[in-house]
């Protein structure tokens, strides 16, 4: 994720009003001398704002120095003077973030932010800072210190999903300060709205939050983005996430659970870094927002603590409050920073944010006991100074891994931006010329897929080679039964059919001689040819199939998204295969079948089978004579032999008439016919007509476009990084 301020309330209230803090003091305690500044149009003898930090404190690396020194935004303008009211050096200067860090980092973070517009925040593993606590303990008040931008108040749950509000600061004095909400609603319609002024802040944000979600007491997955840009604003992304709930005004006790899944989406990230909020006046070990943060980061290596309300601490509890402060008590290591906001008083008596930071100065210059903290741990300017170092050392130590991340999501999107293909263009040439592209692809993948070669992609042949091995073996089994003998010592008697045929066709002839040959014809046409007319007529119609189901893949995987344009062209498949189909079974009735009664093998070829015949019925009976065959015994060895010829033709010859007609004449057929679409000027016209890409695919290749455009960029930005 991007380096990101997390926040995980709306600005809650504060429970009483803040202590007298002038006579709290004690005259005899002393600080280090400090720079102050007043709010415009004050005198010094107004409450003073303290900066206990000066942009040299922030430790960069050989920062280039800024042309133009961004000013302050107007929460926090001000006049320095010290402490004894003498004024020092006058400058404008950014509370929140130096020049230094805005020259380096600035780029890389406003990269990031145009990424995660785009929706790709779940792609980049970047660092943020998440603020977590419990409701009402002040969370919300301070990222308000820090961004001068005001949220909707009020009791119990007011933040009821994610808020990343983009600030951007605006060189020109004179710009107007603009912004633009966008979220999803409840039915994943997308809003998005121009501000026009601060003040539309509240109430924008306060209809996003009821139209994502269907109650007061309901909260949402999703996240509203809000951008905001001009010369008051300071440079930062936060994100402000719904408090820790322990039940919801309706008495629901999953509300809890459902707020704690929520931000522990984001803080269990091992790139993000904790800010746990803790009010003062609470026992901090019963703070559930801090056991939240040790469950994600047990050693406490990504952990701040930040101590709210200090003024509401009880007499007599300062001192173990100082020892939280001091990191003596359930230290963190990067420690804790105590920040006085505005209390329910003094919003209520209009107390502006310049006021309340002027406020939180003077009260831990005067109060008796948190004026001993040092000053790199108190105020508002401390924590934003501290979560400026935090944002720049999370960019350095992941910006390789951010530059791989890019390199690899921009190959992602390139490939598929090729696989969506070129737009389709709008002239009729144009459309033209795009047609004739795909269906020039149309029909080279079918050739592809019927000529079968090793990487066609459908696998048209090895479909088919399943179905003419079994009609290989339905061939077989058409043998007669009795044609098989095996060996001249096993029984076997002529069929009745065999013996019967003998006598009704014997004519003129001498002794001992009888003409078999026409037996053996009319025996092989009646009991075995004629039995494969059905296997040979299924095998055609399952070849068909198996044709036709590639050819619809094959139109589905080129004018899959031009669905008026898929059913024309499978269509108009459908009927070229249904005559090709007609073709191979007039083939295999009228020739092949036809050519098959015929008998007829070389003499060379049947004698071979003859004698391997008679070479297995004599085996191991070497010794003795055979004896001379009888016209049954000749019948069957010769329709034996010659039924193993017909076996082997048959097994080829049906196959080859069969894929020359369904795969070269249906090949040859459709690459035709797909070309006469666009030559026949009636037929042209509306297949043009057809041409429309679908919304989701323009818009699609669109979004890649936008979301490429801002991977170049970022990646340009990161490499001029500089650690």
């Amino acid at each position: 994720m991007i380096p990101t301020v997390l926040a995980n309330s709306k600005y809650s209230q504060m429970i009483s009003n803040s202590p007298n803090i002038s006579q709290n003091h004690p005259k005899s305690q002393t600080k280090p001398k400090s720079s102050y500044i007043v709010p415009k149009n004050k005198t010094p003898e107004h409450s003073p704002i303290f900066l206990p930090h000066s942009e040299s404190q922030i430790n960069f690396k050989n920062p280039k120095k800024s042309h133009r020194t961004p000013p302050t935004p107007s929460h926090m303008n001000g006049s320095a003077v010290g402490p004894d009211g003498d004024e020092g050096d006058q400058h404008d200067e950014l509370p929140a973030l130096s020049s230094a860090f805005r020259q380096r980092i600035r780029p890389v973070l406003n990269r990031i932010d145009e990424l995660r517009s785009h929706g790709l925040q779940s792609d980049l593993k970047l660092p943020m800072v998440a603020v977590v606590g419990d409701q009402s303990v002040g969370k919300s008040s301070v990222l308000e210190a820090i961004s001068g931008v005001e949220f909707p108040r009020g009791t119990g749950m007011v933040t009821r999903c994610a808020l990343q509000l983009s600030m951007q600061w605006n060189a020109d004095p004179e710009a107007p300060w603009h912004g633009r909400i966008s979220y999803k609603d409840v039915n994943g319609h997308k809003v998005d709205k121009e501000l026009n002024s601060p003040g539309e802040v509240d109430g924008a944000v306060r209809e996003a939050q009821q139209r994502m979600t269907h109650g007061d007491n309901e909260i949402s997955s999703e996240q509203i983005d809000l951008a905001i840009k001009g010369p008051d604003v300071p440079d930062l992304t936060l994100i402000d996430l719904p408090g820790i709930a322990r039940y919801s005004a309706t008495g629901g006790s999953g509300i809890a659970q459902i707020t704690k899944s929520l931000i522990a989406k984001y803080v269990s990230q091992p790139q993000v870094l904790i800010l746990v909020v803790v009010p003062c006046h609470q026992d901090i070990e019963t703070v559930e927002a801090l056991s939240l943060a040790k469950e994600a980061d047990p050693q406490g290596e990504r952990t701040i603590g930040v101590l709210t309300c200090p003024d509401m601490v009880n007499k007599g509890a300062e001192q173990e409050t100082l020892k939280i402060a001091n990191n003596e008590k359930i230290p963190l290591k990067k420690g804790y920073v105590m920040v006085k906001c505005r209390s329910p008083e003094e919003l209520n008596n209009g107390v502006t944010l310049s006021e309340s930071v002027a406020n939180e100065a003077a009260f831990f210059k005067t109060h008796r006991h948190f004026s001993l903290l040092p000053e790199q741990s108190v105020g508002i300017r401390t924590l934003a100074d501290k979560l400026t170092e935090e944002l720049f050392e999370s960019v350095k130590r992941n910006i390789s891994t951010l530059q791989n991340d890019i390199l690899e999501m921009r190959k992602k999107f390139q490939e598929e931006l090729q696989r969506l293909g070129q737009p389709v263009a709008e002239t009729k040439d144009e459309k033209r010329r795009y047609l004739f592209e795909m269906l020039s692809n149309f029909n080279k993948d079918v050739a592809i897929a019927t000529q079968g070669e090793m990487n066609a992609r459908f696998h048209l042949y090895a479909k088919c080679r399943k179905h003419w091995t079994e009609l290989g073996k339905q061939i077989h089994r058409a043998w007669p039964g009795w044609v098989t003998r095996g060996h001249i010592s096993h029984y076997w008697q002529p069929p009745e059919q065999v013996t019967r045929l003998i006598t009704d066709l014997r004519g003129r002839e001498l002794a001992s001689y009888d003409h078999v040959f026409p037996i053996i014809e009319r025996i092989y046409k009646e009991e075995f040819l004629n039995k494969l007319k059905q296997p040979a007529e299924q095998f055609l119609e399952q070849v068909s199939d198996e044709v036709t189901d590639v050819v619809h893949l094959i139109a589905q995987k080129v004018f899959g998204d031009f669905q008026d344009i898929f059913e024309v062209v499978t269509e108009t498949s459908n009927e070229e295969i249904a005559k090709v189909l007609e073709l191979a079974r007039a083939d295999l009735s009228g020739r092949l079948f036809l050519q098959e009664a015929r008998v007829f093998s070389q003499d060379s070829l049947f004698q071979e089978r003859i004698a391997k015949i008679e070479e297995d019925l004599y085996k191991n009976n070497s010794n003795q004579q055979p004896p001379v065959p009888d016209s049954a015994e000749r019948i069957r060895r010769g329709l034996e032999a010659y039924l193993q010829v017909a076996t082997e033709r048959l097994s080829d010859t049906i196959p080859q008439s069969v894929l020359y007609f369904m795969f070269d004449v249906v090949s040859k057929q459709l690459g035709n016919r797909a070309l006469d679409l666009l030559s026949e000027s009636e037929t042209a016209e509306t297949f043009l007509s057809l041409l429309r890409e679908p919304r989701h695919k323009t818009a699609r290749r669109k979004q890649l476009k936008e979301m490429l455009e801002q991977l170049r960029l970022a990646q340009r930005d990161f490499n001029k990084f500089r650690l």
